[in-house]
């Protein structure tokens, strides 16, 4: 039922898409998942998304590699980057219906609809737009990547490996896909694959707290305990209140170099700065015993 609604809507004039019912938040970085383990188990970052029409992301009109290397933000996407940006769900649905009256398979509007269920986590209303954007336009980096976000959100990891691949055989410096298929790699265990792709993601854009997350996370399993630590501080200054950051700095201390009154310290800034999330609260609790224990 859902796929029959969302082909007629792609069919019809631009109103239609803002009854499609795209109400959650909407923004370019994903969203954050933690393990479930107590302590010893760094936070990782979701999967990385590409919206396609920030003005440092290639345009995906053209969706040739040599167009994705050199190509500016179309003006006709201006208000949709910035709706992007802001992560206002209605204002990407209202921005992205305008483009789509003018052309029903334009694939920066259909990506930023996608980005929306993504966020949802509503992988088959997804899966169907950016199929459709697929079937209408040559194959763009962008598009690969977030179907392998889609597939990493169904568990399909070698799927989602298989399109993270062919975006980066579209753009090798594809920095989302790099940061993907390497956390793909990371989470399986073959650290030696992922970190090369990590570092080549982190070097692309070292202002993404993602990104730079997962490195650390990376370079913690490798072994450079130093260059991990040096990470997450960078990280914690730059947002203070980084949770996720503080609190792998808090297990790399305490679980990994054995300084755990830098640890406990950490602990105790992560209780002031979460205190709603169970999952964080249980993780910081756990953290702060084995801490305390090592004190006596």
């Amino acid at each position: 039922m859902m796929k029959r609604r969302l082909t007629a809507t792609l069919s019809k004039a631009a109103l239609a898409f803002a009854m499609v019912g795209l109400v959650a938040g909407c923004s370019s970085s994903g969203k954050k998942s933690q393990s479930a383990d107590s302590s010893g188990t760094e936070v990782a970052d979701a999967p990385l998304v590409d919206d396609g029409a920030e003005p440092d992301v290639p345009s995906l009109k053209e969706g040739s590699a040599e167009n994705e290397q050199s190509s500016k933000l179309d003006k006709k996407y201006s208000s949709l980057a910035q709706a992007l940006r802001m992560g206002k769900s209605k204002l990407v649905t209202e921005q992205a219906a305008k483009i789509l009256g003018a052309n029903s398979n334009d694939p920066v509007a259909l990506n930023a609809l996608a980005l929306v269920y993504i966020k949802r986590g509503q992988t088959g209303a997804a899966k169907l737009l950016l199929n459709r954007a697929f079937e209408k336009n040559p194959p763009n980096a962008a598009l690969f990547n977030n179907l392998g976000v889609v597939l990493m959100q169904e568990d399909d990891l070698p799927g989602a490996i298989a399109n993270f691949k062919k975006a980066l055989k579209q753009n090798p410096s594809h920095q989302q896909a790099l940061g993907n298929l390497g956390s793909v790699y990371m989470k399986g265990g073959d650290v030696t694959r992922a970190l090369p792709l990590l570092e080549q993601s982190y070097k692309a854009n070292r202002n993404n707290a993602g990104i730079a997350n997962n490195y650390a996370v990376a370079l913690r399993q490798s072994g450079d305990l130093a260059g991990a630590s040096k990470l997450y501080e960078d990280l914690i200054k730059a947002n203070s209140k980084d949770v996720a950051a503080h609190m792998n700095l808090a297990i790399l201390f305490i679980d990994f170099m054995n300084k755990p009154k830098d640890g406990l310290t950490l602990v105790y800034k992560i209780k002031f700065l979460e205190t709603e999330k169970k999952d964080v609260l249980a993780r910081a609790n756990a953290l702060e015993k084995k801490a305390k224990a090592a004190l006596q």
